[in-house]
């Protein structure tokens, strides 16, 4: 590297830090104004009916077993599901028994999350490795190619499966993920972006993530998906049994380590992935992005689609981040027009 290189990221850097240290600050504090309350505990349960009307099984990969459910029938196109942070399968509840009638449908845990195997140690959590799972799962499924679905970070493994194995990616659907080279031109080019990313650079240090996220009984997954300013436009669609689920899924012991490790590990190995982030997706591609996203600038969605070969943006106004659960009707008719 040159010294103008060294002196350039040296400065990125300094600038990256001065901006989320401050914010990261803030939030400590926000939780510290419960006071006591922040170290209350409470004895969460997975609900009954995500354990009995769902198909569950796990699937053996090169070092780790995934978990996954299933609906539909084998013989048809595969429609894998890939769920974001922080979330389970149980985040594609509106589209697993829709999808079943047409396709088999799989939505799995990723590593790390849920039921599925949590290795230790950051490197196992590399684009590149979290790309070779669902390359696997799609073959020990008995499947050449899958329809693939990502949200959020789910949506990052599917853009970079769909960079490194593009072979077994027949059709690429993504929810409010941007191409992982769209992302840095965005981050260039719309200033905000900058400052909805801030705690990318909290969840670098090396145990006060996991310690914030479960204050106050896991306090910041309320905020994230019940919350004004993150959560769902449409409330009724994130009952108290799915808040529920989710605390007793991320309750678990060391159930939090894993998934921020995920972005460690997207930090550190940057350098790493610098020659897949900029390829185009060859796939046919749906981009759809729901507009009142607090965390991803919307125009992520226009300069992800500038990234693939073929794409189509579809706009669902009103929705959060949280697309696929907050607007599920029109997400669906969204996606049967695009897989028709």
């Amino acid at each position: 590297m040159e010294p103008l290189d060294v002196l350039v990221y040296l400065a990125k850097f300094v600038a990256f830090l001065l901006i989320f240290i401050p914010w990261s600050l803030h939030v400590v504090y926000r939780f510290t104004q419960t006071k006591w309350a922040l170290f209350a505990k409470k004895s969460h349960k997975i609900p009954e009916k995500l354990i009995d009307d769902y198909d569950h099984k796990f699937v053996k990969l090169s070092g780790v077993r995934l978990h996954y459910v299933e609906e539909g029938d084998m013989t048809k196109p595969l429609l894998l599901f890939v769920h974001g942070f922080p979330e389970f399968w149980y985040s594609w509840r509106y589209q697993i028994k829709h999808f079943a009638k047409t396709h088999h449908v799989v939505a799995i845990d990723q590593r790390g999350y849920g039921d599925s195997d949590k290795p230790e140690g950051v490197e196992n959590y590399s684009a590149k490795v979290l790309a070779q799972d669902i390359q696997e799962v799609i073959k020990q499924l008995g499947h050449e190619k899958a329809i693939l679905v990502g949200h959020d970070w789910g949506g990052a493994v599917a853009w970079f499966t769909a960079l490194i194995y593009p072979e077994v990616v027949s059709k690429l659907i993504i929810m409010n993920c941007p191409h992982p080279g769209a992302y840095e031109k965005v981050m260039r080019a719309v200033k905000s972006q900058i400052l909805k990313s801030w705690y990318i650079g909290f969840f670098q240090t090396a145990w006060l993530p996991e310690i914030t996220i479960g204050l106050d009984d896991y306090w910041a997954l309320d905020v994230a998906f019940r919350s004004k300013f993150a959560g769902l436009k449409n409330q009724q669609n994130f009952t108290d049994e799915d808040a529920e689920a989710w605390k007793a899924t991320f309750s678990q012991k060391g159930a939090l380590t894993p998934p921020i490790n995920y972005y460690r590990a997207l930090v550190r190995g940057r350098d790493e992935a610098v020659d897949i982030i900029n390829r185009v997706a060859k796939p046919s591609t749906l981009i759809i992005w729901g507009e009142e996203d607090p965390f991803l600038a919307i125009e992520c969605a226009e300069y992800s689609q500038k990234m693939c070969q073929k794409a189509k943006v579809a706009y669902v106004p009103g929705s959060s981040h949280w697309v696929q659960q907050d607007k599920p009707e029109e997400v669906n008719k969204i996606m049967e027009e695009f897989l028709n």
